[in-house]
């Protein structure tokens, strides 16, 4: 078995994941959007951050998040807004947390 890293808290398995799909789960009171695509898994606030309000409902293409209240797009890699969005504030980013994968189980780290 392989070793977990210090911090890091399993959030959920990776079977718990659809291919390409989101899962939002509660860490420390921490609400975490967990994503599955094509190049990886990606952990970030469910949060959007220019509205506050959750952001699982938003779409995902190519890595990006499209906010389902701005419209504002958001690299899950980064965290970086990349576009659109009524009234986009490019100084506003997600909150990108580390994430391991270690025997099939999704670790994060609210770092």
């Amino acid at each position: 078995m392989a070793s977990v890293a210090e911090g890091y808290v399993v959030a959920c398995a990776v079977s718990d994941l659809p291919a390409r799909g989101k899962k939002t789960v509660k860490i420390n009171g921490v609400s975490v959007l967990v994503v599955a695509c094509e190049s990886g898994y990606y952990a970030i606030e469910n949060r959007c951050p220019q509205t506050g309000r959750p952001i699982a409902h938003g779409k995902v293409l190519n890595c990006k998040l499209t906010s389902p209240h701005t419209g504002a797009r958001y690299d899950l890699t980064t965290g970086k807004f990349v576009g659109g969005g009524q009234s986009p504030l490019q100084s506003h980013w997600l909150t990108v947390f580390p994430l391991s994968v270690v025997d099939d189980k999704v670790y994060i780290h609210l770092s």
